[in-house]
């Protein structure tokens, strides 16, 4: 589900840093039910924004095929399951990472539940000539990169994602989404 048809539903404004919770919110009583089902995972990218957007970012590395691929070690992934023998230690979270194309972002982060399979997708991402960087993290609904000013128009022109600049400077803590009453 788009957001911008989050927003049309709601009453709410779309924009950079709006926030799930006060976008599907209703602004005043709305007359149909939610064009949504549940709220976004907060675990990253769905599989088709995910290979939009690895499409996009190939074309913006001299290294794509040499990238690395880092998921969050709290879903309890086996190091073994894919992952390289590093691990990056951040100040709250530790991933699991290896180094390969790009394309293997999208191979990564499936395991069978039930009677389906739960999408837990890669949580960084960068290739070696440190291009750009995007990261998604478990207790945020949105993913973010960082990149040229080329990059950043490259992914705004992609009709398959839904992508606002931000500044470095910009607030996205809980609550942050000033503009809809965060």
């Amino acid at each position: 589900m788009r957001w911008d048809a989050v927003a049309a539903w709601s009453g709410r404004t779309i924009h950079a840093l709006a926030q799930w919770e006060t976008l599907a919110a209703p602004a005043t009583d709305v007359d149909r039910p939610p064009p949504f089902v549940a709220p976004p995972d907060a675990d990253g990218l769905p599989a088709a924004s995910l290979s939009a957007l690895l499409e996009v970012l190939a074309a913006y590395t001299s290294t794509p095929d040499d990238c690395f691929i880092g998921v969050w070690e709290g879903y309890g992934w086996p190091v073994e399951a894919w992952a390289g023998p590093e691990v990056l230690e951040l100040e709250n979270r530790t991933y699991l990472a290896c180094r390969g194309p790009l394309s293997l972002a999208a191979e990564v982060g499936w395991k069978p539940a039930r009677d389906r399979l739960h999408a837990e997708p890669p949580n960084l991402l960068w290739p070696a000539d440190r291009a750009w960087f995007v990261a998604s993290d478990t207790d945020l609904d949105s993913t973010y990169l960082g990149g040229s000013v080329a990059l950043v128009h490259g992914l705004l022109a992609h009709a398959g994602l839904e992508v606002w600049p931000i500044a470095a400077t910009d607030l996205i803590a809980i609550e942050s989404d000033h503009v809809n009453g965060g």
